[in-house]
């Protein structure tokens, strides 16, 4: 029994908790790691904490779910997420900024549409280009082609605040861009077609300058990984995007 008392974020010490065991070898690759009820039991903590931190550990590489068989720890030559768990880096971060981003985005997009220049507009296109055209299973490679396709937009603002956010910001934007890419590997074709055709989508009102329809499929685009990242932390989902 090791109840937890420290303050601090329950789900994050729970995390720490488990990587440690598995850094020491107390859980093995490939072992299958104790049940939510008991860990909830050896914890003193909530389903909900215990669910939290099992799935900061998935979306890390830590650990894999097997269908009606339960958690067990990575095998060490798959490949894993690489960041420290315990740090602000977990999947809240990536929910916390896509709020961030849903807000900022939303207005970017609306305002590309209306002021991009024929040169802004080839270059947005040409980052789209670029994002189609990859041949790679390196999801950092994705994610930055997709941050560049943002940035694009961004730029076509005529606003350098906006292009100079998402810089500042782009760590934090990376992070989030290579879990997503990284969550979809096992249905990856039909995702890369998903999010093919909601990058088209934007494209094509922007190029049509369609302010309004800019803003709702910028809106769909992030809404829908804000969404599943709330489900998958027991959040109430999100119902605020703006006509």
């Amino acid at each position: 029994m090791s109840i937890i008392t420290q303050r601090g974020n329950l789900a994050e010490i729970v995390v720490g908790k488990l990587c440690e065991r598995m850094d020491t070898g107390l859980y093995s690759p490939g072992e299958k790691i104790p049940s939510s009820a008991v860990l909830c039991e050896e914890f003193g903590v909530s389903r909900t904490v215990i669910r939290e931190a099992l799935t900061s550990l998935k979306v890390a590489g830590r650990v894999t779910t097997r269908q009606g068989a339960g958690v067990y720890v990575t095998e060490k030559d798959t490949k894993a997420l690489n960041f420290e768990i315990s740090r602000i880096d977990d999947i809240r971060s990536a929910l916390q900024i896509l709020e961030l981003r849903l807000g900022v985005e939303m207005q970017s997009v609306a305002l590309a549409a209306t002021r991009r220049t024929p040169e802004a507009l080839a270059d947005i296109a040409r980052a789209y280009d670029a994002l189609e055209a990859l041949d790679t299973d390196d999801a950092e490679v994705e994610a930055r082609a997709d941050f560049e396709f943002h940035l694009a937009i961004a730029r076509a603002t005529r606003n350098p605040h906006f292009p100079n956010f998402l810089e500042a910001v782009m760590d934090s934007i990376n992070f989030e861009l290579v879990l997503k890419h990284r969550q979809s590997a096992r249905a990856y074709s039909s995702y890369l077609k998903k999010i093919s055709k909601e990058h088209a989508t934007i494209l094509t009102a922007i190029t049509q300058s369609d302010a309004k329809s800019a803003r709702n499929a910028m809106a769909a685009h992030l809404e829908e990984s804000l969404n599943r990242y709330r489900a998958l932390l027991d959040e109430p989902m999100s119902s605020e995007i703006l006509s």
